[in-house]
Order: C-alpha cells, then sequence, then structure tokens
C-alpha cells in the first residue's frame, strides 16, 4: 500500500468515527433505548445473543496474551545458558497459565451470573478454581505446541511482536479500567431497572465527558438487583479486550511476506477484525451494559494503541535485523 493510500485510508477512518463518536455523544440514551433488550425489573438481558457474547466478549485478549507467552516460552528454550533457560520457561509457562486461568474463570462467572447462580460459583470456588487452573494449564501446552509448528525463522520476529501485543494489553486494557474508576458513569440497565422501581431519585445519567469520581451501587441499588458494576459504564471493557482480534490482522507484518501479499492478507484480516467488534459492540449495547460512545471509545483506544505498539515492535525488529546483517 503506498503512502498516499494510508493517508486516505486513515482520513476516512478517522471522519467516520469522529462523525459517528459526535452524534452519539449527542443521542446515547436515544440509542441505548432503540437497541436495548432488557425484561422490565431486571438488571440483566435475557437475550441469548447478547449473553453468548458477554461471556464470551473478554476471550480475544486473554486468547492474544496466550499465544504471546507461548511464543516467549519457545525463544527461552533456545538460550543457552541452562539456568536462565529454565527460570525464563518457567515464568513463561507460569504466565501463560494465569492468562487462560483468567480468562476461563471470568467466562465460567458469566455462566454462572446469567444462570441466576453467582451463590454456587462462590460456594464451589475452590474446585473452579482448581479445574481452571488444570485447564488453563492444558490450553497453555496446547498453545505452546502450535506455535512451534510455526518455522523457527520466524521466531526472532514473533518474540518482538509478542512484546508488542502484551504492552498493548497493560496499556490498553489499564486506561479502560482507570478510566472506568474515574468517570463513573451509571449504565443504561442500571437506569432502567430504577425506572422500573420509580426510583427515580437514584438515576444519575451522564455524558461521557462528565467525571463523576469513583462512585459505589447503594445498598437500595443492590436491594433492587443491580450489579455492583452499575457505574462502570465508560469506557468498555469487553470491547476492549475483543478488540484484541485486530492482532491476527498486524501478524502478517512480522512474517517477511511478500508486499502484495502480505498487504492482500492484512487487508481481509482488518476488515474481518473491524466486523467482528462493530458485532460485539453492538451486543453490549443490546444488553444495556454500554452506550454507544463507551464502545466507540474503547474500540477506537484499543485498536490506536495496539496499532502504536506493533508500530514500533516493527521499526525494533528492523533495526535488529539490519545489526545483523
Amino acid at each position: 500500500m503506498t503512502k498516499k493510500s494510508k493517508i486516505i485510508v486513515i482520513a476516512v477512518s478517522a471522519t467516520v468515527f469522529i462523525v459517528a463518536f459526535t452524534l452519539a455523544t449527542f443521542y446515547d440514551f436515544q440509542i441505548s433505548g432503540a437497541i436495548a433488550r432488557l425484561t422490565a425489573g431486571k438488571y440483566l438481558s435475557e437475550n441469548a445473543f447478547g449473553k453468548f457474547f458477554e461471556t464470551v466478549g473478554e476471550m480475544p485478549m486473554y486468547i492474544a496474551g496466550g499465544f504471546a507467552t507461548a511464543n516467549l516460552l519457545r525463544a527461552s528454550l533456545c538460550v543457552k545458558n541452562n539456568k536462565l533457560k529454565y527460570v525464563l520457561s518457567i515464568l513463561s509457562f507460569i504466565a501463560g497459565v494465569a492468562i487462560y486461568y483468567a480468562m476461563l474463570i471470568r467466562a465460567t462467572e458469566y455462566v454462572f451470573e446469567h444462570a441466576n447462580a453467582l451463590d454456587k460459583f462462590e460456594e464451589f470456588g475452590l474446585i473452579i478454581d482448581l479445574c481452571t487452573v488444570v485447564v488453563g494449564a492444558g490450553v497453555t501446552l496446547l498453545t505452546a505446541y502450535l506455535t512451534f509448528k510455526i518455522p523457527k525463522k520466524y521466531l526472532k520476529a514473533l518474540v518482538v511482536f509478542s512484546i508488542a501485543v502484551i504492552v498493548s494489553a497493560f496499556v490498553g486494557q489499564g486506561f479502560v479500567q482507570a478510566v472506568k474508576s474515574v468517570v463513573g458513569r451509571q449504565r443504561f440497565r442500571a437506569i432502567k431497572v430504577l425506572e422500573y422501581y420509580g426510583r427515580n431519585d437514584l438515576i444519575d445519567y451522564s455524558k461521557w465527558f462528565v467525571i463523576n469520581g469513583k462512585r459505589s451501587v447503594t445498598e437500595e441499588m443492590l436491594a433492587l438487583g443491580i450489579a455492583t458494576d452499575g457505574y462502570k459504564s465508560f469506557p468498555s471493557g469487553h470491547v476492549c479486550c475483543w478488540t484484541y482480534v485486530f492482532v491476527v490482522a498486524f501478524l502478517p507484518d512480522f512474517l517477511g511476506l511478500e508486499e502484495n501479499k502480505r498487504v492482500k492478507l492484512k487487508g481481509v484480516l482488518l476488515v474481518v477484525a473491524t466486523l467482528s467488534t462493530l458485532l460485539l459492540a453492538y451486543t453490549r449495547i443490546l444488553v444495556g451494559a454500554h452506550y454507544a460512545t463507551d464502545v466507540l471509545f474503547s474500540a477506537c483506544w484499543t485498536y490506536f494503541v495496539i496499532a502504536m505498539c506493533c508500530y514500533f515492535a516493527k521499526k525494533i525488529l528492523n533495526k535488529i535485523n539490519e545489526k545483523h546483517e
């Protein structure tokens, strides 16, 4: 892709985002009212489509992290110093297990929550934890096995790419969670529950740019079935996690593919990643968990972080290759 083409694509994408985000800023509440499918008086949506994506919506970030640690594990096994090799390998394996454990335990908790059985999730917490660790270890080994199928000539590039992915995850999700606690925006589904029970005195809808500070759900709200995350609407953590599907689209940049083939493959992957992210974002509004600005901001922010981390990683890789030529 020529420099001119890149500028055009970036300009068009930025314009579309600015227009969509501006409109959403003015019509956030109305958009949620038109899209959300909520059961009267219930905090959680009964929409099966929405519940499914709420359960699996955080997985892409963890899978990307699992792939990254698997590459680091493979690289660790190539270290000549035996002590360092074992230490790095063990740390990489533990990191992989921790990542998959976090992914699986989150998904399991959502399953129990949607089944109205969170008390059972807590009751059998230890058993669930142990089973999840075992499964996480198995998935880590499987991921490592699959990475060994990738030709070794790509290992150096994959290590640099993996570090970029890990850094982007900490920066991307870390920022989203930090902003959540500062903005303290009331979720749409929390508002609808309060409206149903006539507790308009507890309704506190605000625009995305209003800084409410850290707020906790009151005892009255908890009694009405509103979860403790009732004030964590902006930005969307789920959309941030799902946007890591874009990691796959940046992978061809590190595999030394022929330029024309690389551009075509990356283009297809970017389209698929964009469509899937829009779908996930839609489901977050569908279940009343987020407003349009919540999901748009998260998607744009996370993509930017991933793109920047991969851009600098590619620069570093090129310098490393130049030194060894």
